[in-house]
C-alpha cells in the first residue's frame, strides 16, 4: 500500500490525471491563496477534535466501547452496504456513460466508476475529482468532447435527481413536525426549500433557456461577475442537451435506473448503521435530512470539511456530540477506504486500458 501511495504522490496517480484533463488547475493566484490558507485550515481542524475529545473523552470512549463489544455485526452490515452503494452506482454508469460506445466493457464501467469515486471521496471537490477522472477515460476511449459532456451530466442530473428528492421529503417532514427532532426543525424547511428552487430552476433551463440567459447576460455587466457568468452562459446550449438526453433515459425505464436510488440509500444505511453503532440513532428521515445537508460542506475544498458538516448537522438534530463524531469517523472509513482500496487498483488497471484505448480507431458512438 505504500508503494502505490508513493507512486500517486510522484505523479503517477489521480492528481496526475486530473493534471492531464485540467492543466491550469491547481495554478495562480487562487492556489497560492489555499496554499496559504490550508494548514491554518488542518490546524483549526486539529484543535476542534482537541476540543471535543476534552469536553467530551468520556462519552467518545463509551460510544468506542459500545461499537468494540457490539457493534462488530453492524460494521459487517455497513461493508455490504457500502459494497452495494458503489455496485448501484456502475451499473448506472455503464448505462448512461458506457452505452456511448459498445466496446466499453461493463469491466471498464467498473474501473471508471472505482477510480472517480476514490477521486470524490478522497478529494474535497464536490465530484469533480470523479468527473475529471471519468472525461480522461472517456477522451482515451475516443468520445467527442460534447458527448462526454452530455452524457456525464445526464448522469449527474439523474444522480442528484435523487438527492433533490430525498431533501425535499424529508426536509418537508422534518420541517412540518411529522417526524420529530429534539431540535433543528426550521433547518428541514430551508432543505425543502432549496431543493424546490434547485429544481424549479433546472425545470425553468428546459423549458425555457432565454430567461436565464438574460439573467447571465445581467450580471455580465458587473466587473467581478462577467467572467463567470459568460463561463455559465456557454454552457446552457451543453446543459440543456443533457437535460433532454436525461428525459429521453427515463422515458425508457431500466433497471439500471435504480442504481442512482442504490447509490445514494445504501450509503445512508452505513451512516445509520454507524450511528446505531456508537449509540446515536436517529428516526431514519433525520438521518437521511443530516446525510444530505452534511454532504453540502464537500463544496468546501477544505481538509474534514464533509466530515465536520455532517457531524455539526447530526448534532442539530438531536444527536449526543461525542458519539455522533465517533459515528461519523467510522462511516467515512468504511465510505472512503473501502472503494479506495479497490479504486486505486481500478486507477493502474485504467490507465492500461486508456493506453491500449489511444492505439485503437476513434469509436461510434449512439
Amino acid at each position: 500500500m505504500e508503494l502505490i501511495l508513493s507512486r500517486i504522490q510522484r505523479g503517477h496517480g489521480l492528481h496526475a490525471l486530473v493534471r492531464e484533463i485540467a492543466p491550469d488547475a491547481g495554478s495562480g493566484s487562487g492556489n497560492a491563496r489555499r496554499t496559504r490558507v490550508l494548514p491554518l485550515a488542518w490546524l483549526a481542524a486539529a484543535a476542534l477534535v482537541l476540543l471535543l475529545l476534552a469536553r467530551n473523552g468520556a462519552g467518545f470512549a463509551h460510544a468506542f466501547g459500545r461499537a468494540l463489544h457490539g457493534g462488530w455485526q453492524l460494521v459487517a452490515l455497513a461493508a455490504v452496504l457500502e459494497a452495494a452503494s458503489l455496485a448501484g452506482y456502475v451499473v448506472l454508469q455503464h448505462r448512461v456513460i458506457g452505452r456511448a460506445d459498445s466496446r466499453i466493457r461493463p469491466k471498464d464501467s467498473y474501473d471508471i466508476a472505482l477510480a472517480g469515486t476514490t477521486a470524490t471521496r478522497m478529494l474535497p471537490t464536490a465530484g469533480l475529482g470523479g468527473a475529471a477522472v471519468t472525461v480522461w477515460a472517456l477522451r482515451g476511449r475516443g468520445l467527442r468532447g460534447g458527448e462526454i459532456a452530455e452524457r456525464l451530466l445526464a448522469f449527474l442530473l439523474i444522480i442528484y435527481a435523487v438527492y433533490m428528492a430525498a431533501l425535499l421529503v424529508c426536509g418537508a417532514a422534518v420541517g412540518s413536525g411529522l417526524v420529530h427532532v429534539a431540535h433543528g426543525s426550521a433547518l428541514g424547511l430551508v432543505a425543502a426549500a432549496l431543493a424546490l428552487g434547485l429544481t424549479a430552476a433546472v425545470v425553468a433551463l428546459l423549458a425555457s433557456p432565454s430567461p436565464i440567459k438574460k439573467i447571465l447576460e445581467r450580471l455580465a455587466a458587473h466587473p467581478r461577475m462577467t467572467r463567470h457568468a459568460r463561463a455559465a452562459a456557454e454552457q446552457l446550449p451543453v446543459l440543456r442537451a443533457a437535460l433532454l438526453r436525461t428525459g429521453r433515459e427515463l422515458r425508457r425505464p431500466h433497471p439500471a435506473h435504480l442504481g442512482a436510488v442504490a447509490w445514494w440509500a445504501f450509503d445512508i444505511g452505513v451512516l445509520a448503521a454507524m450511528l446505531h453503532a456508537f449509540g446515536a440513532p436517529l428516526a431514519l428521515p433525520v438521518v437521511v435530512l443530516a446525510y444530505f445537508l452534511g454532504t453540502m460542506f464537500n463544496l468546501l475544498p477544505l481538509p474534514g470539511s464533509l466530515s465536520g458538516g455532517l457531524a455539526g448537522t447530526l448534532v442539530v438534530f438531536g444527536a449526543p456530540a461525542a458519539p455522533a463524531l465517533a459515528a461519523v469517523l467510522a462511516y467515512r472509513t468504511i465510505a472512503v477506504w473501502l472503494p479506495a482500496t479497490s479504486g486505486v487498483a481500478s486507477l493502474f488497471a485504467l490507465r492500461a486500458t486508456v493506453a491500449r484505448w489511444r492505439g485503437e480507431p476513434a469509436p461510434g458512438g449512439r
